[in-house]
């Protein structure tokens, strides 16, 4: 813990300095309204139809926009589109989605929209007497809105102390796991809070403190396994050479490439896949630094690559670490072989890798419950939990800091909609508070960093990055949480702290309620100052409308 704590004070000293890598409010904002997405047609002009005059399509286009301003209009729209029965769910995010880039500048006139929505919704619900479920699920445009909403007005709030936060967390989470093995195919780890991308078996390694040339030629110490992949190097050694730069702002990988120097000026490049793979006909393995005899004390740089792949031959694959505007890509093949019938390993072979998670996984059911892999779960939850408890603090603040106005403003409605409905179970009003912040919002960063932050994400940081999302979900319940030796790993490896943290999430509401309230139309000041910088450089208004057109034009 010490040697990991150390490592990320030295990466936090440069984000006092204000070296954070947050995504500006265009890449925030994009990938908030439409994750997944890497070139979203709004991005681009819009073709006319053919035969129309361009001056009539602006026109018609600007028509509708003052249609979109008269709340009657667009929410009688809202609910011609919603009864279709073809509407589905990701058509009515899409639509929220495109209503909030559309009208965000106008935001108290957003708010009194979204607002609207929101007390049909809850009448719904009251209704069915399904008022537990409100905001639960994402299966109305108002739901989705409210996200969009949130985010858009916390933007601001996310870029203090909570970017901060949360960058820590993700620094120590990816500095431990990456101190023990990674298989680079299948994404387990020897060090792991999920126990589905824990490795089943030890692997036999060692660690290389080796020199990493920077690019003003200096040399910096960087730890690495001999069991690593070059790729998996090649990362690690990025993240010293590159320290506290975000990582679109990097050389992709596939353009770079390992090269050993030694002392006598010579020059050996390093490849996950060549010519000298070790395997036989059915196996080959992925190159790692052991293969090249790679030892303490030697010197390594990445380098812009040479030659770029020629198709047939054998070549590094892309890594399954790299992370493309919110999703990780796949690997779908690592060499190209002309029988096409050998197999590609890294630290254990994928049958046998299968074959023992099932096995060990039907054993723990039978016989031992959860406690073959959780004393290992427990060492790393151990190591990780100060950076966890920081976040889960900072998500879920004392009174000692101020409440964003968005926060305010959206949970004192909701008190009035329960005052208005005469209900008088706090459970109730807890839960629309928890299904509508920390679930709708805070989740969906803690799970997705890389919308707030340019940083990118392995399979097995992903999957740690759940259970810890997970623990968060269970403290906002208001049910009593049990768990026995059936229960899922992460239920029961944090238990305990699920039990703190509730308490702390019901002291934060009741702080919030006791605040002073808020004028809804204040928060236009929230957003008036990203207005020019999004207009300028990504929400042209026409593409954004013709896409709200071409929704309504489907289903109302």
């Amino acid at each position: 813990f010490a040697e990991l704590n150390t490592q990320i004070e030295q990466d936090s000293g440069m984000l006092e300095l204000g070296k954070i890598p947050v995504h500006n409010f265009k890449t925030f904002a994009m990938r908030i309204l439409f994750p997944g997405l890497h070139d979203h047609p709004v991005l681009h002009p819009v073709e006319k139809p053919r035969n129309q005059d361009t001056a009539v399509f602006k026109a018609g286009l600007q028509k509708f926009e003052g249609l979109l301003h008269d709340r009657q209009f667009l929410t009688v729209m809202l609910h011609a589109m919603e009864e279709n029965r073809n509407f589905s769910v990701r058509d009515r995010c899409n639509v929220a989605s495109l209503l909030t880039a559309a009208l965000y500048t106008d935001m108290p006139y957003l708010t009194e929209v979204l607002f609207e929505l929101l007390e049909e919704l809850v009448n719904k619900h009251i209704t069915r007497s399904t008022s537990k479920l409100l905001l639960r699920r994402t299966e109305s445009v108002a739901e989705k809105l409210l996200a969009d909403w949130l985010a858009f007005n916390l933007y601001h709030h996310l870029k203090g102390e909570p970017s901060r936060v949360m960058y820590k967390m993700f620094l120590g989470i990816k500095g431990h796991l990456e101190s023990g093995p990674v298989d680079v195919l299948s994404g387990r780890a020897a060090k792991s809070l999920s126990e589905e991308k824990l490795m089943r078996q030890n692997v036999e390694h060692a660690k290389l403190d080796v020199e990493v040339e920077c690019l003003d030629g200096s040399r910096a110490p960087c730890r690495l396994l001999d069991c690593d992949t070059i790729t998996q190097s090649k990362i690690k050694l990025m993240d010293h050479m590159y320290r506290g730069l975000g990582y679109s702002l990097r050389p992709k990988l596939e353009d770079v490439e390992v090269e050993l120097k030694s002392a006598g000026g010579g020059r050996l490049q390093l490849r996950d896949n060549d010519m000298t793979n070790e395997g036989d006909d059915d196996w080959r393995q992925i190159n790692t630094l052991s293969h090249y005899n790679i030892a303490s004390g030697m010197i390594l740089t990445v380098v812009p690559r040479k030659q770029q792949p020629i198709p047939g031959q054998v070549w590094d694959y892309p890594g399954t670490s790299i992370y493309d505007f919110g999703h990780t890509q796949t690997l779908s093949c690592l060499l190209s072989l002309d029988e096409g019938s050998t197999q590609v390993f890294h630290l254990q072979k994928s049958d046998e890798g299968a074959d023992c998670y099932e096995q060990t996984k039907t054993l723990r059911r039978r016989q031992y419950g959860s406690e073959i892999f959780l004393p290992k779960l427990v060492a790393t939850k151990r190591i990780l939990q100060s950076y966890i408890d920081q976040m889960f603090e900072e998500v879920f603040p004392d009174k000692t800091q101020e409440v964003p106005k968005a926060i305010k403003v959206l949970f004192d409605f909701l008190d009035a909609q329960a005052e208005l409905y005469s209900v008088e179970e706090d459970d109730v009003t807890h839960t629309w508070k928890s299904n509508s912040l920390p679930l709708r919002f805070w989740v969906n960063l803690l799970k997705n960093p890389e919308f707030l932050l340019d940083v990118a994400k392995s399979a097995s940081l992903d999957a740690a990055l759940s259970v810890i999302s997970q623990a968060f979900i269970d403290s906002c319940s208001t049910s009593e949480s049990t768990v026995s030796r059936e229960s899922p790993t992460n239920k029961i490896l944090y238990h305990k702290e699920v039990q703190g943290y509730k308490s702390r999430v019901k002291d934060y509401y009741k702080h919030i309620k006791n605040e002073p309230k808020v004028d809804k139309n204040s928060l236009a000041f929230d957003s008036s100052d990203f207005v020019t910088e999004v207009s300028m450089s990504c929400c042209h208004r026409i593409p954004f409308l013709h896409s709200v057109t071409r929704e309504k034009a489907r289903y109302s």
